[in-house]
């Protein structure tokens, strides 16, 4: 049996209550990881745009570029600082802006 027929008879066995859960977390995970992903590409076009590779990034913010790799790859977690250093030294700013579609309630 592959893996993807156990999944499947194992779902079957799961309540209303269970399977609406699971579509939920899917849901919200996918839209963390789109969050991640044009978070990177953000940074990587304004890297880009501002003529700099990775290395050259990491040496003006003080962030390793192993780290950039990451948050533009969207696989990052970064944190404040990091986007405030790297924001910086893109010649830019940190800022919050609307989303489109309905706000999400962020829980944690």
């Amino acid at each position: 049996m592959s893996y993807g027929q156990e999944i499947a008879k194992r779902r079957e066995k799961w309540s209303a209550e269970t399977t609406d859960l699971s579509s939920r977390m899917g849901e919200h995970l996918e839209a963390e990881v789109d969050r991640s992903l044009k978070l990177g590409r953000s940074i990587a076009r304004a890297r880009t745009e501002a003529k700099l590779t990775q290395p050259e990034l990491a040496a003006r913010a003080g962030v390793q570029q192993a780290d950039i790799s990451r948050i533009e790859r969207g696989l990052g977690n970064p944190t404040r600082e990091t986007l405030i250093r790297l924001a910086s030294s893109l010649g830019m700013e940190l800022t919050l802006a609307p989303i489109s579609g309905p706000a999400e309630t962020v829980s944690r």
